[in-house]
């Protein structure tokens, strides 16, 4: 195969046809052709061909399998592949008073990410358009299990599956080798869109929208047998789905020269088609479990995504209270619903069960209310205000009951007392923004305003959180070559009193748990509901001395510090700067070329708890420095135009070179502890493409083209760890994904 590579490559550089460089750039021969071009036009009938047509037909060859590459495209194999594209594109006769036009087209038959799409429209009347496309997502494929599925959602165990009792760990699974089974992980989604638009007189507007999409497939889910961190036993599964959406918009629309309003309804509706996930337990009975709890007599369940669906009605509008003063608004209403019925407490029917469920669905309901505010005015000739309001409201009207729950399967239910309340998390945001800016002569700009946000939460750590931000930014482009660009952003987040139990009492009877008890250390602070400053920085510059030439650089920080007397995240900074570039000495030549640079690091700190003790002691604490570096640069050549004729041949030619380089470097201290560095997560990608197009006449052109695509990643999570290496958890088995291949692709095109 790799000859047959570096022949195809040989073909595409030797097409290029080089003697013909000093006649591109001949004004002589421009001229000849555009005056050939007349001739010929004026030498055809009178009948305009109004329907054109282009059919493309090659093949796609990969010369060996990967799952990653062909990750969302299809080409998986190194099976050849059929390259169909087609497109129908009628276009009006402009000598008639015909105002109809419609494209058909598809690409991509051959491959498993087809997309056909049929658009109608008659210009100032109505539009049709349909779409269809499949996408693929192949997670791995190099996956090892040893169930095997009974139905969809239902896996077993092999017939004569041994363990080593009591207490087994992955190591007590005493002939899991021998029974493991090849796993692929992948899934598909069908997408069916319909949209319609139809205008009804002067002033009304009709759109409809309706979206059908299918996901079937395969992914991984972690199932577990055990009630709390000492006895647990799980499995990383393969999980059915069966997902399908229906999504609806409909609005009608009203306007006028001064007032714009828009009057819509959104309904989604979400369905499985899976109702469980069904595992029987590989390992023997733990000690805490219950009795009968263990392989070959017990089984593990997990709830799928429930059915449920939302409602909004919407109204949207815009007045112009002056000629320089506007007004916008959008406002909507909604619900979501999901009414699915519970499960049974457990799948074991020799678990103690004394207590029924409180209710057979969760009835959830949960009311949305959304409104946004615009103002808009010119102050002055150069000065200009903009003022926004938002307003987010989430009212979780799902009923609070008490369920004594069984512990993954795994031991009788719990009495009452010690059951656990459903929490139902609402929240309402509120935020505000004046900004004014200022026009110099030039096209120079100066802006600068304030924001402030005001967020209330139900059932959470805090209660309220505020946020101010000052902001200002200047935009210069006076200059005839150069044009830059600043800006600056002070944040500053204050959150109410933080309380880290409160979930944890709340979700109990009162009275069950004590004001001191907690889940987390108390001085442990969520990074998104604690005090934060943020600063931000950004710059921008373009130059372009000449119209063969551009040149742009950019470079921005955001830093954010959270308060040092808690554990959490403490610090994050992430800074990025990049170059881009453009070179284009005749018309027919463009070179390009990018670089970036992104640095990401992270500081956070903790405590080891295992009992009250430790809780209190400076010496269990742990601190960990997070830092990710990603390197990208690109360049590409174009050649078009070369050798064009009056005929209408020519020839174009392109590579494009891309390199991608991700490392990240995790280091962890513990102060009464020696810790072994975490080992460097490492990606890094290649990309080389080469092609080469060549027009035969009008109609018909061939289309070569090769890719060398090389991808490396190291991964300490993934690699060399096999299905037994936790002693508690069984995995799959996969590795980090590695490639190192060639697409080869050539195709045909001819339009009639």
């Amino acid at each position: 195969m790799k000859t047959k590579i570096c022949v195809f490559l040989s073909i595409i550089l030797l097409a290029v046809p080089f003697s013909t460089w000093a006649q591109t750039d001949s004004s002589k021969d421009k001229k000849e052709v555009t005056k050939q071009t007349k001739k010929t036009t004026k030498k055809k009938s009178g009948k305009v061909k109004t329907v054109r047509t282009e059919i493309s037909i090659g093949f796609y060859s990969l010369d060996e399998d990967s799952y990653r590459y062909g990750k969302y495209s299809g080409l998986t194999s190194s099976d050849g592949y059929v390259l169909a594209d087609f497109k129908l594109d009628k276009r009006p006769d402009p000598k008639s008073s015909d105002t109809t036009r419609w494209t058909f087209q598809g690409r991509r038959l051959g491959l498993d990410s087809r997309h056909l799409e049929f658009d109608y429209r008659q210009q100032g009347t109505q539009r049709f358009k349909i779409s269809y496309s499949e996408i693929p997502n192949h997670l791995f494929n190099d996956g090892l299990t040893p169930f095997r599925e009974e139905a969809p959602g239902i896996w077993n165990l092999p017939p004569g599956w041994q363990v080593k009792p009591p207490n087994s760990t992955t190591r007590g699974l005493l002939n899991l080798q021998e029974n493991l089974l090849d796993l692929s992980i992948d899934t598909k989604r069908r997408r069916l869109d319909l949209a319609y638009e139809r205008r009804l007189g002067p002033n009304w507007t009709m759109d409809f929208d309706y979206r059908h999409e299918t996901r079937k497939g395969e992914r991984t889910l972690g199932g577990i047998i055990g009630f709390n961190w000492f006895n647990p036993r799980g499995a990383i599964l393969p999980a059915p789905v069966d997902f399908t959406t229906d999504i609806l918009e409909a609005t009608m629309g009203y306007a006028t020269s001064r007032l714009q309003l828009n009057f819509g309804i959104y309904a989604s509706f979400f369905g499985n088609d899976e109702e469980t996930l069904v595992f029987q337990n590989p390992f023997a009975r733990q000690s805490q479990w219950a009795a009968g709890v263990g392989f070959p007599n017990s089984q593990g369940r997990i709830a799928l995504e429930p059915d449920n669906s939302y409602l909004q009605f919407r109204v949207t509008g815009g007045l112009g209270i002056s000629a320089t003063t506007r007004l916008t608004a959008d406002v909507s209403f909604g619900r979501v619903e999901q009414d699915d019925a519970f499960l049974p407490y457990t799948i074991n029917p020799n678990l103690t069960v004394n207590t029924a469920l409180p209710a057979t669905n969760l009835d959830g309901k949960i009311d949305t209310t959304m409104l946004n505010l615009r103002l808009t005015s010119k102050l002055a000739q150069r000065l200009g205000l903009t003022v926004n309001y938002h307003y987010n409201d989430r009212d979780n009207k799902t009923p609070r009951r008490i369920f004594p729950y069984v512990g993954a399967d795994s031991q009788d239910q719990r009495a009452v007392g010690d059951g656990r309340i459903n929490s139902p998390y609402s929240y309402t945001r509120q935020k505000s923004d004046a900004i004014m800016t200022f026009r110099f002569s030039g096209a120079a700009r100066l802006k600068a305003g304030i924001e402030y946000s005001d967020y209330n939460r139900e059932f959470s750590d805090v209660e309220d959180a505020d946020e101010l931000t000052w902001l200002a930014s200047a935009l210069l482009r006076g200059w005839s070559k150069v044009s830059m660009r600043l800006g600056y952003r002070n944040s500053d987040r204050d959150v109410s009193n933080y309380n880290p139990n409160s979930l944890l009492i709340g979700s109990f009877l009162p009275g069950e748990i004590g004001g001191d008890d907690f889940l987390n250390h108390p001085q442990l602070r969520k990074y998104y509901l604690t005090d934060r400053e943020r600063d931000e920085y950004r710059f921008r510059a373009d130059f372009f001395p000449n119209a063969q030439f551009n040149l742009g650089v950019s470079v921005s920080e955001y830093k954010d510090d959270y308060d040092a007397g808690f554990f959490g995240l403490n610090e994050a900074k992430v800074t990025s700067w990049s170059v881009d570039g453009g070179w284009y000495p005749i018309e027919q030549v463009a070179l390009t070329a990018f670089y970036s640079n992104e640095e990401y690091d992270a500081s956070q700190s903790s405590r080891h708890v295992i009992n009250s003790s430790s809780a209190a002691d400076p010496n269990y604490n742990w601190f960990a420095e997070s830092e990710d570096r990603v390197d990208t640069y690109n360049i590409a050549l174009k050649l078009t135009g070369i050798g064009a004729d009056k005929n209408g041949k020519g020839f174009e030619f392109g590579l494009d070179y891309t390199y991608s380089n991700t490392e990240n470097t995790t280091r962890v201290v513990a102060v009464s502890a020696d810790t072994a560095p975490l080992p460097d997560l490492l990606s890094e990608m290649r990309t080389f493409s080469i092609w080469s197009s060549f027009a035969m006449g009008d109609r018909a052109s061939v289309r070569l083209a090769a890719e060398n695509a090389k991808f490396e990643s190291k991964d300490w999570g993934l690699d060399g760890v096999a299905p037994d290496t936790l002693s508690n958890v069984l995995l799959l088995g996969q590795s980090a994904a590695n490639y190192n291949l060639w697409l080869i692709s050539a195709s045909l095109s001819y339009r009639f």
